[in-house]
């Protein structure tokens, strides 16, 4: 009884053991893993050296309506936004006084003229007659000191005159320039003075735009840059316009440097106070390396690329000039002919196998 319970344990163990042989699990696929991404080939090429910044429109010339005599005011003639041409009547002054002085310079002057014609006859005839020795020289002299006075005086009315006619005319003041009325600050009845501002004229074609560059892209900015601006007041529009003013020192409050630019505006679409974006484009830069922004990924604060060595991408840390938003020029860290991955970057690790997809050459 004993045996055949010991066989029926045995055959049990057999059926045991041929049951987990037939379910053991079959072996792994250890095949390695493979991203498929886009590569390019890094070569020297002309770049052109373009950044952005923003800022506002404003006028790049002014003139300040004044006056240059103290008076009155008895007519504006101007208002805000009117378009005015050089030798509009911009206001009147009361010209009553001006008036009387003038007539006053010109009695004045007639009167030296005559004063100056007598003293001249008289020493003419005194210098005949003293080479003759009818005179003494005393009554000589005497005549030439009248004749020079006369002379002096006759000058000195004819100043006053022009003066007083100056202004006179100053009393109805008129535009120097061609633009548009954009501050009236007078009205009639006024007493103004040669130091007050009664308007102000932004003059046409004259434009800016005030713009702030930070402090590493502002080495790259020269006056007589080339710029292009643009404005969503006037979409679809582009200006162009050049640097005329490039400030020394940064604002204290943003670290940003002050750059004016000189924008043509022929058509007179840009108005003051829009916000206007200002791209700064320098030289082209020939046999410069270059790689795409979109291949830059950002690693603990650390720009790296990955460049392919044989199919294994190696996460490399070039150093990077300031590029545009397209484009970064390498100083250092990667040679002309390097193979670098551009797509599926966030599956790329260092070590990781590529299978690459549409490798294309970036000259």
């Amino acid at each position: 009884m004993k045996r055949i319970s010991h066989c029926l344990l045995g055959l049990l163990i057999l059926s045991l053991l041929q049951a987990c042989a037939e379910s053991d699990p079959a072996p792994l696929d250890t095949a390695p893993v493979m991203v498929p991404a886009q590569t390019v080939l890094i070569e020297p090429g002309s770049w052109l050296h373009s950044f952005k910044s923003y800022g506002l429109v404003t006028p790049a010339e002014e003139f300040k309506i004044g006056v240059e005599v103290s008076s009155t005011v008895t007519e504006v003639l101007f208002r805000e936004g009117q378009a005015v041409q050089v030798g509009d009547l911009l206001l009147k002054l009361d010209d009553k006084k001006l008036k009387l002085r003038l007539d006053g310079a010109r009695a004045s002057v007639a009167e030296a003229r005559a004063n100056h014609e007598q003293a001249k006859r008289t020493h003419q005839r005194n210098e005949s007659i003293y080479k003759s020795g009818v005179i003494s020289e005393q009554t000589y002299l005497q005549s030439e000191a009248s004749f020079k006075t006369a002379e002096a005086n006759l000058r000195r009315a004819i100043s006053a005159f022009d003066i007083a006619r100056e202004e006179l005319a100053d009393a109805a003041v008129r535009s120097p320039v061609t633009g548009v009325v954009t501050h009236r600050d007078i009205e009639s009845g006024q007493n103004v003075t040669p130091v007050d501002r009664l308007g102000v004229i932004r003059v046409l074609d004259a434009l800016r735009v005030e713009s702030f560059v930070s402090q590493k892209d502002i080495n790259y900015v020269r006056v007589g840059m080339s710029a292009i601006v643009t404005s969503p007041g006037v979409p679809g529009q582009t200006f162009t316009g050049l640097v005329d003013q490039v400030a020394s020192a940064a604002e204290p409050a943003t670290g940003n440097f002050e750059v004016g630019v000189v924008v043509d505006d022929a058509a007179d679409l840009l108005r003051d106070g829009m916000s206007a974006m200002v791209e700064f484009r320098g030289a082209h830069q020939e046999d410069t390396l270059a790689v795409p922004r979109s291949a830059l990924v950002d690693r603990g604060r650390r720009l790296i690329v990955y460049r392919m060595d044989g199919d294994t991408a190696r996460a490399v840390q070039p150093t990077l000039g300031v590029g545009n938003s397209d484009i970064v020029p390498v100083l250092s860290g990667l040679n002309p002919g390097d193979e670098i991955v551009v797509s599926n970057l966030r599956l790329v690790s260092d070590g990781q196998l590529i299978s690459r997809v549409n490798a294309t050459p970036e000259g």
